[in-house]
């Protein structure tokens, strides 16, 4: 995506939505992909980030958690089992079986986890292993120490020195005992120097202990001498252990050879790893700010229904107060919003929550806001913003904001979104006012896409004359002279510049004085604006109360309409099961009457007339039971193939989870082409088939 200024993304409050982004992440590579993190322009690359990131919210809005994924830098790793006969230390060892395990949880969590269809596609070129971490197991302990069953000859070297080291202790003790009784040893009769067990000796008895001195107390009042005894046995432990480090040498290089087989594994599961916390961090954010994904528009549009500033949020959080949601849009018909109203109404607010939302949303990142607002494609996004007097280029505020415009002019086009605070300020009112207007002008015939903030009433008036630039206003609270924070579009606000005066504690005879030097047409433009507004703050206040009674009767309308569909179906059902009640009774009486004339006639040839006619009778009620089975199946079929009709009619896009009517199969949809649709089945099966062999499956 083109950016200008340069600085673009931290004056849109871009940077510090990264940086608690970036707090959530857990690897270093995920930390780096984030630090990477510009707003994209390619729509499939930014629709296949923004459905992994939703996909993984869905698992933490259940409360679930993504399994833990901490694992260390192994780039030394990558690099040593890239040479010959080298050999990694068992920490770096340990630091793989962790990676491969990680991968391993990961992967099955996915596959298994039905919110995550989608994401399988992280997977798609590597599956699980459990050999790795299986054959590091059966050598290295959990704490990074090479086992003795690693080897026989280790399991025999180990044992050795276990022996070794119970005779050496059996003869210091000796010593000890026997140096002790001489009263030659200090307070404290031994310690451990160079490894080995040792006597402190008191420094004017050294000549009476025979042995090895291995150093002195700090004072030099105790020497540290290894008893002779120990020796011959302290030197085959030595031995022993040089041996033992070089058979755990050879086992850790026989080790590392094998791991070098899987070096190009080992470094694509971990990058997908890193990819998995890149989509896991940006999730977790989302969660925590109540974010999600809006419809996203290949066309350059804008329609934010409740969104709220997430650095306001931030911001406000400590201090528990209220962010104020917006609600904007910039389509085909109005691409260009003018923003008036009173000094800290929210102007600039608006402006950078649209900025922000536009450079999150091509980067990748949920927004909060509701899932029904609706963010097209842009591939420039520019501002001016805040006071950019430049000291290196000796540009004064109007120059630099000139030079910006002169930028604007020359980039803008129709898939460029432009958003400038104080249009026009900075130089004189009059004169900065006219050369906005043709700046706007210009804006406009290139079909750029905008939001502007102004205090200038030329400006204003311009915006209602031009086709596809708009009028917006900061709602003004005129009884507390107090900013609302909310936009209204549709009419230009006024600064109420004298009424904050008042408010803020400078005199009335000085603001009437002020009111006498102005031209007679700005006081009445702006007291024409304060009238407009307060008419509309009315309209507003009646429209919510009609809207209020209008959703009472909506409810009540739908009440009464599930209450009608409750009894007719009770209805219904009554009405079936009495049709059920008179045929068995009709049946019963018949089979009663047949009954009754058995029992009363003794004769045998009657009686065989009254079972002919019982077993006619039980064919005419099984005749009619077919017939309503039949009825039954084919009114049950009529309603599925109706069902299936209109799912078939349903409309589809990439992303979305379908079903195989031939065999029930679930699938991804990765790509129409004309008639023809791409289906993903499990991870690396795809088949291509006609509309009407496959149904949207709901979540």
């Amino acid at each position: 995506m083109y950016l200008y200024p340069q600085n673009i993304l931290h004056d849109l409050e871009f940077e510090l939505i990264l940086n608690e982004v970036l707090k959530l992440s857990v690897t270093n590579g995920g930390r780096e992909k984030l630090k990477a993190l510009k707003p994209m322009v390619e729509f499939n690359e930014i629709n296949h980030q923004l459905k992994l990131v939703n996909e993984f919210l869905a698992v933490y809005q259940t409360d679930a958690h993504f399994p833990a994924m901490g694992i260390e830098p192994l780039s030394e790793a990558w690099v040593l089992l890239k040479v010959k006969n080298t050999t990694l230390t068992s920490e770096l060892i340990v630091s793989i079986k962790v990676l491969v395990d990680v991968f391993n949880r990961l992967h099955h969590f996915v596959h298994q986890n039905e919110l995550l269809p989608y994401s399988t596609s992280i997977f798609e070129a590597y599956g699980p292993n459990k050999e790795i971490p299986k054959e590091i197991d059966r050598i290295i302990d959990q704490h990074g120490m090479v086992k003795s069953s690693a080897s026989k000859l280790l399991s025999s070297i180990r044992n050795e020195i276990s022996k070794k080291k119970q005779s050496a202790d059996r003869i210091f003790y000796r010593a000890l005992k026997k140096y002790q009784k001489n009263n030659v040893l200090g307070e404290f009769a031994e310690t451990v120097a160079d490894n080995k067990r040792v006597l402190a000796v008191q420094s004017t008895y050294k000549g009476q202990v025979h042995g090895i001195i291995h150093g002195s107390s700090t004072k030099n009042s105790l020497v540290f001498v290894e008893p002779g005894e120990c020796i011959d046995v302290n030197n085959e432990i030595a031995s022993l252990e040089d041996d033992e480090r070089k058979e755990v040498q050879r086992i850790l290089k026989e080790l590392t050879s094998y791991l070098s087989e899987f070096r190009d594994y080992l470094m694509a599961i971990e990058q997908i790893i890193f990819q998995v916390d890149f989509v896991h961090s940006k999730a977790f954010y989302a969660h925590k700010t109540n974010c999600s994904l809006p419809k996203l528009s290949t066309k350059p549009e804008i329609k934010i229904i409740e969104g709220l500033n997430p650095a306001l949020l931030h911001f406000h959080k400590e201090k528990k107060k209220p962010v104020i949601p917006l609600n904007v849009e910039l389509n085909a018909q109005k691409r260009i919003l003018v923003i008036s109203g009173p000094n800290a109404g929210g102007k600039s607010i608006t402006l950078k929550t649209v900025g922000l939302f536009q450079a999150m949303i091509q980067a990748g990142l949920l927004i909060p806001a509701n899932p029904k607002s609706v963010i097209g494609l842009f591939y420039k996004l520019m501002t001016d913003i805040g006071d950019a007097q430049s000291i290196e280029n000796e540009l004064s505020t109007y120059s630099s904001k000139l030079a910006k415009m002169e930028h604007f002019l020359n980039q803008a086009d129709d898939r460029s979104l432009v958003l400038i605070d104080e249009f026009g300020s900075g130089s004189d009112p009059e004169l900065g006012s006219a050369l906005a207007q043709v700046f706007l002008k210009n804006l406009e015939k290139f079909k750029a896409f905008g939001i502007i903030t102004t205090h200038y009433n030329s400006i204003k008036s311009l915006a209602s004359e031009l086709e596809f630039v708009g009028n917006a206003s900061m709602r003004f609270n005129e009884r507390t002279f107090s900013p609302e924070y909310v936009l209204q579009t549709g009419t230009p606000g006024s600064s109420y510049t004298f009424e904050v005066a008042v408010k803020s504690g400078i005199p009335q005879f000085m603001v009437n004085d002020a009111k006498e030097l102005l031209d007679e047409k700005t006081v009445k433009i702006d007291r024409l604006l304060v009238q407009v507004q307060r008419e509309k703050n009315k309209l507003n206040k009646a429209r919510k109360k009609l809207f209020d009674k209008l959703e009472n009767l909506e409810e009540t309308k739908t009440s009464l309409e599930s209450k009608i569909k409750e009894t007719e179906a009770k209805l219904a059902k009554q009405t079936t099961l009495n049709e059920e009640m008179n045929a068995v009774l009709k049946w019963g009486r018949r089979f009663e009457s047949i009954a009754s004339s058995w029992l009363k006639d003794s004769s045998n040839k009657n009686k065989k007339a009254m079972i002919g006619r019982f077993v006619k009778m039980m064919k005419e009620r099984s005749g009619e039971i077919k017939v309503e089975e039949k009825q039954e199946r084919q009114k049950q079929k009529l309603a599925n193939n109706k069902k299936l009709q209109k799912q078939l009619k349903e409309e589809v896009s990439v992303g979305d989870t379908v079903k195989l009517l031939s065999n029930n199969k679930r699938g991804s949809l990765q790509e129409i082409r004309k008639n023809k649709y791409l289906i993903l089945l499990g991870a690396n099966i795809t088949t291509l088939v006609s509309r009407d062999q496959f149904v949207k499956v709901s979540r």
